[in-house]
């Protein structure tokens, strides 16, 4: 019968201490990465398997804080969604020895690259993991030092790409560009005149490879132009886009985030109230707030991103990472994108309220 590798075996072979191994195997800071791969290395080499029953019992509770704008305002519409995937994860974790802690940010999504500074500050080397977004410059900044501290990191929704992410799960910006531009030249069919894209601020970048994602897809042999509003900007939105619709020969509108999938709708809802003819809009997810606007025709299609998916994975995978560092899992992983109609909206909506009481009752 063949002789048990112990952890002693592979610090012996290694050179190295015991409590070094465990960290290896268990992707905890304290060594190089150097060392780290030396010492896994030797573990395949040596068909080293951990004991996980008495793993279990020696091991620490895992630390998780999950850092998402808090649903209030214009963030409720897309936030809402994903923190109550975060939840349902959260919830089917409680049996598990990880304590998850639930960092609503009020200040809004353009301000989370502060919300990560203070919580670096607060935090130290016993932070094991974190769920986040990252879709500027200061957010990565901020999240390559948790990284290098050793806390392993979870991104959700579209944005950066980072190096020695424990998991990512995020829409491709690229083929929500291309899906929405083939929607509206489906509803626009010949119709000459220019596309309104109203979209989030371009220092994001997920906004910037939507936009060009959209611009890929112009048909310039129609003379097809493209107008860009900002849709984090909703009193100058509304009134340029009403100029633009009593003034300019609009084909249709697209909106690039959910708060302007909202105000748009409402924008032209009252416009169409007016007598005034408007052109085909399609938004971005899927919200009750949008119900009305699917049911009177003003909202023709939304693109959805299974935000609320992407929130419950990320919880469960970035654990995987911590429980089983020597598993095989998936860094990154693109979520599906769906078509949402008038036709079909009510069976994500249903879906939502599935998912809304299974967290909540779990």
């Amino acid at each position: 019968m063949q002789q048990r590798v112990t952890i002693k075996d592979i610090a012996r072979k290694t050179g190295t201490s015991v409590t070094s191994v465990h960290r290896a195997l268990y992707g905890r800071a304290g060594i190089s990465e150097s060392l780290r791969r030396r010492i896994l290395t030797e573990v395949e080499r040596s068909n080293y398997q951990v004991d996980e029953a008495a793993s279990l019992l020696r091991r620490k509770q895992y630390h998780i804080v999950v850092l998402l704008p808090k649903p209030q305002g214009q963030e409720r519409f897309y936030y809402r969604g994903m923190w109550e995937g975060i939840y349902k994860g959260a919830e089917e974790l409680k049996r598990h020895k990880v304590r998850i802690s639930f960092r609503q940010w009020e200040k809004g999504i353009s301000r989370i690259g502060e919300a990560l500074e203070q919580l670096y500050d607060e935090t130290d080397e016993s932070l094991n993991g974190l769920i986040t977004v990252c879709d500027d410059e200061r957010s990565k900044e901020w999240i390559q030092r948790f990284i290098k501290r050793g806390t392993r990191v979870a991104l959700v929704d579209r944005g950066a790409d980072l190096e020695n992410l424990s998991f990512c799960i995020e829409s491709s910006t690229h083929d929500m560009g291309h899906l929405a531009m083939n929607i509206m030249h489906l509803l626009a069919g010949e119709k000459q005149g220019d596309l309104i894209l109203v979209n989030g601020p371009e220092e994001r970048v997920s906004y910037r490879g939507y936009r060009t994602a959209i611009e890929e897809k112009l048909d310039l042999h129609q003379g097809e132009k493209l107008v860009i509003l900002d849709g984090y900007e909703e009193e100058t939105g509304r009134k340029q886009l009403e100029e633009l619709l009593e003034n300019g020969k609009i084909k249709g509108i697209i909106c690039g985030c959910a708060r302007a999938s909202y105000w748009v709708c409402e924008e032209t809802d009252e416009l169409r109230q007016q007598g005034m003819k408007i052109p085909p809009v399609v938004g971005m997810d899927v919200f009750e707030e949008l119900i009305p606007f699917f049911e009177n025709g003003v909202l023709k299609a939304t693109v959805y991103q299974s935000h609320r998916e992407q929130g419950e994975k990320a919880v469960k995978q970035l654990y995987a990472c911590l429980s089983n560092p020597q598993g095989e899992v998936t860094v990154r992983e693109e979520s599906i994108l769906s078509v949402v109609l008038k036709e079909n909206y009510k069976y994500f909506m249903d879906q939502e309220k599935k998912f809304t009481a299974e967290a909540v009752n779990k």
